[in-house]
């Protein structure tokens, strides 16, 4: 599934690939980009053959990919060989752009992305040109050590990757840091935030609203969680008041994306000295 639509000037893809017959159900959606010739993220390679129709009345001269994940880079070599674009990243990203298979992706991952192809990239800077406007590159570690969000101030645009993915915190990776991920939304919630173009939830209107509401249930979730730790609560339990059961997401990913992850994650925030 590929779809397009605009706001304002900038073009919205949405993308997901099918996994039933009637081509209704779609796994964990994720979104590009456009904004005049530079391309933020360029989505799962598992739709790649839907590109084609899309790719004629496009023009594309820069990509910059919020983070390494394959979601976010598995049409990069694609666009490269198309329109010759340019690709840059946090230079913590770079390695897995030029090899992604070394690295090794889950079983439910290569089955809901796949693996990229191979393309190359270079450090991206400070700021990025785009249809006339500035964006300004800002580091965002949480979700992955090399993610940034890009930021239009003359709008309030947040190409915000992977750090808001909705008003919730329910599920993280075991990889993910929920201390750092709070850091840079609290971070990037200073800014005049007025739309969130997210990788997962696509346009978010309210941007900094959502962004506030975000944080506030964090740090609740924090704050509860750091209190029933110390009275000797365990935090299996802990997960169990707080965020209930575990869910689909759970059972899909073997356990790789989990509730539990959430709560261990800010106890050993705790133990290393963090908020």
């Amino acid at each position: 599934m590929l779809q397009t639509r605009q706001h304002g000037p900038v073009t919205v893809f949405r993308m997901g690939r099918h996994v039933a017959a009637n081509r209704r159900w779609v796994l964990y959606e994720t979104h590009a980009f456009l904004l005049g010739e530079t391309l933020i993220d360029t989505g799962t390679i598992a739709v790649r053959g839907e590109w084609a129709p899309v790719m004629k009345g496009l023009r594309c001269r820069t990509i910059v990919n919020t983070h390494h994940h394959e979601d976010h880079t598995g049409n990069n070599r694609l666009f490269q060989e198309r329109f010759g674009a340019e690709i840059l990243a946090h230079p913590g990203a770079l390695a897995f752009l030029e090899d992604p298979a070394k690295r090794g992706l889950p079983f439910f991952r290569r089955l809901v992305w796949k693996t990229p192809d191979r393309s190359r990239g270079r450090p991206v800077g400070q700021t990025v040109a785009g249809g006339g406007h500035t964006l300004h590159v800002i580091p965002t570690p949480g979700h992955c050590a090399d993610h940034v969000c890009l930021y239009e101030p003359a709008n309030g645009w947040l190409f915000a990757g992977d750090l808001f993915c909705g008003r919730r915190l329910v599920y993280l990776r075991p990889e993910e840091d929920f201390g750092l991920m709070l850091e840079s939304m609290k971070r990037v919630a200073a800014l005049d935030i007025r739309v969130i173009f997210c990788g997962l939830k696509g346009v978010v209107e309210n941007g900094g609203e959502a962004l506030d509401e975000k944080i506030r249930t964090m740090e609740e979730i924090r704050n509860r969680a750091q209190a029933l730790s110390e009275k000797g609560v365990p935090p299996g339990q802990i997960r169990r008041r707080l965020l209930g059961r575990e869910g689909w997401m759970y059972l899909l990913t073997n356990g790789h994306f989990s509730k539990q992850n959430v709560i261990d994650s800010i106890l050993q925030n705790r133990r290393k000295g963090g908020d």
